[in-house]
């Protein structure tokens, strides 16, 4: 179940197709289950590359997977980014009212992650 997805180029910045970042995510999830046996670290680095865009991913103890679709090649940066994207995760998943399975689409949340975007992957 898609719990969040944000795009972060801004406008008039793409050029491929409105589907394009779901159909390149989707098709690393086998990737993505390749790692996640492989290691014990949540924080798989990158499992896949297109043209100059690499999927990087974070598998929680619980099986949540993150994907992030980006042009960043600080390693660190990104292991950080999902650090802290994921103890959030975990205050929004914990809260007694969120419903199982279901997006999240709170404003504090969406806020929230924009700052940890802003802080480790945009200058």
């Amino acid at each position: 179940t898609l719990l969040y997805q944000c795009d972060w180029s801004g406008p008039g910045r793409r050029t491929d197709g409105p589907g394009f970042d779901q159909a390149l995510m989707f098709g690393s999830l086998d990737m993505v289950a390749e790692k996640a046996w492989a290691t014990n670290s949540m924080y798989l680095k990158v499992v896949e590359t297109h043209r100059q865009c690499d999927v990087s991913a974070f598998r929680t103890a619980s099986g949540c997977t993150m994907l992030l679709l980006h042009k960043v090649k600080e390693d660190d940066k990104i292991r950080l980014f999902f650090s802290e994207v994921h103890e959030l995760l975990i205050k929004a998943l914990s809260n007694p009212f969120a419903e199982k399975d279901r997006p999240i689409a709170h404003p504090s949340f969406e806020a929230r992650v924009q700052h940890i975007s802003k802080k480790y992957l945009r200058a």
